[in-house]
């Protein structure tokens, strides 16, 4: 049995996290991982924008 971590409060992950949560993103876009295909572009640049926030302090 598959056991489901329970979800994380955006504040929680790190810049690097973040990183490799829109690079996964990009990877599977047309499998729908975490948002519909459309709205990947968006959804990484975002996630990207907030890891330079987290990563600048």
């Amino acid at each position: 049995m598959i056991m489901k971590t329970p979800p994380r409060s955006v504040d929680s992950y790190t810049a690097q996290e973040l990183r490799d949560i829109a690079e996964r993103a990009e990877w599977r876009r047309q499998d729908g991982y975490i948002v519909p295909p459309a709205s990947v572009p968006i959804y990484v640049e975002a996630l990207r924008a907030l890891a330079r926030e987290r990563a600048r302090g």
